[in-house]
């Protein structure tokens, strides 16, 4: 009797089995890696075009010079930031856009990268075939970035090239969708902006990123233009003015500051570190601040600037002031709620007005 229960068993499951009843549901959901590189797949952008949307791309390490441009939604995951990069080649073609970027997304793509380097310089100058970013979200295409590295981006020679050598750019300004999640990557030796996120329709999320410009030219950190986001535990440094850049100064009606981070009403900015920049947070409209640590920041830690503002326990150490609270075009407000400010050179709190136009500064200890 057992015998025979266990012949129909295994004759039930010889059946299940030919009807596919027994086979995993993921076999056919999840197909196989397309696999980088490969004799099919020579190159990642071959086999971006080979993908069906939805596939999953792994790059072994190496170092891929070549430009990449993705209209799908995909998934490409390197061998880690230090072994798998794509790296900016010789010559660059233009996109959409009319920017030469070493990767591309457009056409409302969702793609995921991780664990890569993207990397310049490019070999063009601000007169012809200069780096427009390193990583481009246009189209109202999203990019979610992770455990990856984006250096180098910039011109040969480095120059102050006009929207040039922006590390990553997401949206277009005054019009063009983009968006992103950034978290845990490196972002530095950049000629332009680490990460710029451009026109209303555009958004970012930037989590624990290492933001470093360098000190050879005038860089931002992170900006935010008319755009909305968060930045939260990022570390930036070392976004200033340098020469050759003559319109910086300290005049905040006549002349150019460059900033950690620059952020716009829908923005808010928590639990970043703010290090050696010409300004820590420079701030517009209706912002947030809080818990943020900004330290040795040349001009101000802080600079607000036409608008509301609320600052809540941030701490602002060294540098040349405080905060700075300007009023140009509106009249201005900040409300300093358990800000401490010490070891600055210049005043901790100061005031910039023009035009007939008002700044209040209130503080709580």
């Amino acid at each position: 009797m057992r015998s025979a229960r266990i012949m129909g068993l295994l004759l039930g499951g010889m059946a299940l089995a030919a009807t596919g009843a027994l086979a995993p549901a993921s076999a056919a959901a999840n197909p196989p890696d397309l696999v980088v590189p490969t004799a099919a797949y020579p190159t990642i952008q071959s086999a971006v075009d080979a993908a069906q949307p939805g596939d999953h791309i792994a790059v072994r390490p190496g170092t891929y010079r070549e430009q990449v441009t993705i209209r799908k939604d995909l998934t490409i995951t390197g061998a880690g930031a230090g072994k798998t990069t794509i790296l900016a080649p010789e010559n660059l073609v233009p996109g959409s856009d009319g920017l030469n970027s070493i990767v591309f997304l457009d056409n409302a793509a969702s793609v995921t990268i991780s664990r890569l380097a993207v990397s310049g310089p490019g070999s063009g100058t601000c007169d012809a075939g200069a780096l427009g970013a390193g990583i481009r979200v246009l189209g109202g295409a999203h990019l979610d970035l992770s455990h990856a590295a984006v250096s180098h981006i910039k011109d040969t020679p480095m120059a102050p090239c006009f929207r040039s050598a922006n590390a990553i750019l997401i949206g277009d300004f005054p019009v063009g969708a983009g968006s992103a999640a950034i978290r845990d990557s490196r972002i530095t030796d950049y000629q332009g902006a680490g990460i710029v996120v451009l026109s209303e329709s555009s958004n970012a999320t930037l989590l624990r990123n290492v933001v470093t410009g360098q000190k050879s030219i005038s860089t931002d950190g992170i900006e935010f233009v008319e755009a909305t986001g968060r930045a939260e535990q990022n570390t930036v440094s070392d976004n200033s003015c340098r020469e050759p850049d003559p319109g910086c100064g300290t005049d905040f009606f006549t002349e150019t500051q460059h900033a950690g981070i620059l952020a716009n009403t829908g923005v808010a900015v928590t639990k970043n570190r703010l290090t050696g920049n010409q300004l820590g947070i420079y701030a517009f409209g209706t912002v947030e601040t809080s818990h943020n640590t900004l330290i040795d920041n040349d001009y101000f830690g802080m600079a607000l600037q036409d608008g509301t503002f609320d600052a809540v326990k941030d701490t602002i150490r060294g540098g040349g002031g405080g905060v700075a609270v300007i009023a140009s075009a509106i009249d201005t407000t900040a409300r300093l709620n358990r800000v401490k400010i010490t070891k600055t050179s210049g005043d901790p709190i100061q005031k910039f007005e023009c035009c007939g136009f008002t700044a209040t500064v209130t503080t709580k200890p």
